[in-house]
C-alpha cells in the first residue's frame, strides 16, 4: 500500500470542502468523495442534501459509509508526508550546519551554498563530479576502483565508473547516469499515470459494486413478489388444466353413451323397416287364406 499511496498525488486526495487530505472519506451517489464530517456539516448548514462539487441534489438523504480503501490510501499519504526524509546537512559548516545544495563525489562531502562556491571558481575543483545532496556518498562510489559512478551499463544494468568501462565493461553500451535516470523517470511517470488511473478505476468499481448491492436488495424484493405471483399463476393454470381434463373426460363418456344409444336405435330402425316391408306386402295380397295363415304380430313390441 505504501507504493500505491506514493503514486497518488495530493490533489487526488483533497476534500473539496476543507481542501485538506481526506479524513474518513465518504462517497456520494454521484461518485464524488468528501470528508464525512465536512459533508455532514455542509448538509446540516444548507438544510438539504446535495453534492457540493457537481451540485446534484438527492431527494433522499444517502447513507454515508466510509470508503475504507480511499481512507487507507489517504492515511498512508499523510504518514509518508509526515515522515519525509530530512534534508542533507553541509559537512564543512562549523557549529550550526546549513542545508547542503550539492554533494561532491570527488571530495566525498556535501556542501552548502557558501562552501560550494570554490567548486565553481577554483580550476582544480571545477572538474569534480557534483550531484544533488545525498546522505550516503559511499553508495555513489565504485567499490572496486574507488571512483565516482558516473555511467550506466545497459548490457549489465548497473552503474559503473570510468575505469570499469576499460575493464569488465569494455565495449559495453554505457550512457551517463543522468541520461539513464531521465529515461527512467519518464518510464516511472508513465507507470505512475497508469497506476493512478487503475486506482481511480478500482475506487469507482468499489462504489459501483456497493451501489449494485443496494439495488440487488430491491431487485430481490421484486423477485420474491414475482415468484409468489408466478406460483399463484401456476396453481391457477394447474387447476384449470385439471378442470378441462375432467370436462373432456365427461364429454368423452357422454359421446360414447350417445354413440351406443344411436347404434341401438339404428338397429331397431332396421328391424322396423323390415317389418314395415312385410306388412306392406301382406296388406296388398288378395289371398285371404294366406293372409289369415301368416302369423304377424299386430303390435310393434
Amino acid at each position: 500500500m505504501e507504493d500505491s499511496s506514493s503514486l497518488v498525488s495530493k490533489e487526488q486526495l483533497l476534500c473539496s470542502i476543507c481542501m485538506d487530505v481526506f479524513t474518513d472519506p465518504v462517497t456520494t451517489p454521484c461518485g464524488h468523495n468528501f470528508c464525512k464530517s465536512c459533508l455532514t456539516q455542509c448538509w446540516e448548514k444548507n438544510k438539504h442534501c446535495y453534492c457540493p462539487l457537481c451540485e446534484e441534489k438527492f431527494t433522499k438523504k444517502p447513507e454515508l459509509k466510509i470508503n475504507t480503501t480511499l481512507r487507507e490510501v489517504a492515511n498512508h499519504f499523510k504518514k509518508n508526508s509526515a515522515s519525509g526524509k530530512p534534508y542533507v546537512l553541509c559537512d564543512s559548516c562549523i557549529g550550526e550546519k546549513l542545508k547542503a545544495l550539492k554533494s561532491c563525489l570527488d571530495c566525498r562531502v556535501s556542501l552548502c551554498k557558501a562552501h560550494l562556491g570554490a567548486h565553481y571558481t577554483m580550476p582544480n575543483l571545477k572538474e569534480h563530479k557534483l550531484i544533488n545532496p545525498v546522505e550516503k556518498l559511499e553508495d555513489y562510489i565504485c567499490q572496486k576502483h574507488d571512483k565516482p559512478l558516473e555511467l550506466f551499463c545497459k548490457d549489465d544494468q548497473m552503474c559503473v565508473c570510468q575505469i570499469c568501462t576499460e575493464e569488465d565493461h569494455k565495449n559495453h553500451n554505457t550512457v551517463p547516469i543522468e541520461k539513464e535516470s531521465k529515461e527512467k523517470k519518464t518510464q516511472l511517470e508513465k507507470t505512475q499515470t497508469e497506476t493512478q488511473q487503475m486506482i481511480q478505476e478500482r475506487l469507482k468499481k468499489i462504489q459501483d459494486i456497493k451501489h449494485s448491492v443496494e439495488l440487488s436488495k430491491v431487485q430481490k424484493e421484486k423477485a420474491d413478489s414475482v415468484e409468489v405471483f408466478t406460483a399463484l399463476v401456476r396453481s391457477i393454470e394447474k387447476s384449470q388444466a385439471e378442470l378441462l381434463k375432467l370436462m373432456e373426460e365427461k364429454q368423452k363418456a357422454a359421446e360414447m353413451q350417445a354413440e351406443g344409444l344411436i347404434k341401438e336405435l339404428e338397429q331397431e330402425v332396421t328391424v322396423l323397416q323390415r317389418r314395415d316391408t312385410e306388412l306392406e306386402q301382406l296388406s296388398q295380397t288378395e289371398e285371404n287364406l294366406h293372409l289369415l295363415q301368416v302369423s304377424v304380430p299386430l303390435s310393434v313390441y
